[in-house]
């Protein structure tokens, strides 16, 4: 099998469990605050492992099986385009040589709580009234800590398989 094809199962099959867990596991447990995003933590994972692209056709997808999810009310393409954009600015923004934890932990705080900020936005401007705005800093807060606690599970294990089974692509 082809070095495009293993890259393209490893990316769909993080997408498809990360969306898997985060609709059936983690949004049924009443967490205080936001629901913990695994979605866009493997979404850092990946870009981080395979670069820019790979971690926009990442976000993409996530977004676009996000959309047709049964629990979904919002607008089809908005968290796809969310989503792709966290994916092609953390590839694109952390330097392969500066992998450092503290940079890693920044880029899925910052990108945990700019989700929120971006649906809140984005909810705004499409569909009127539905954004509390008085609940969004702490939304925002709440996701980043979150996100924070998700990323030492899923960074590195995202890291692993990606150097391991496509050692000739992986960026880490």
């Amino acid at each position: 099998m082809n070095t495009t094809a293993r890259q393209a199962i490893i990316i769909g099959s993080a997408i498809f469990i990360a969306v898997l867990v985060q609709l059936t596991l983690l949004s049924r447990l009443g967490f205080p605050g936001a629901t913990p995003d695994l979605i866009v933590v493997t979404i850092v994972a990946l870009a981080l492992a395979y670069g820019p692209l790979p971690g926009a056709i990442a976000g993409f997808s996530a977004g676009i099986l996000l959309g047709l999810a049964p629990p979904f009310d919002g607008i089809l393409g908005v968290e796809a385009v969310i989503l792709t954009i966290v994916g092609l600015v953390t590839g694109a923004v952390i330097d392969p040589r500066d992998r450092s934890v503290p940079v890693i932990m920044g880029m899925v705080g910052l990108s945990t709580s700019g989700v929120v900020l971006l649906n809140a936005l984005m909810l705004s401007v499409l569909s009127g009234d539905r954004v509390v705005w008085d609940n969004i800093p702490g939304l925002a807060l709440t996701a980043a800590l979150y996100g924070l606690i998700l990323a030492p599970l899923v960074v590195p294990g995202i890291g692993r398989i990606a150097r391991s089974l496509t050692p000739e692509v992986a960026v880490i």
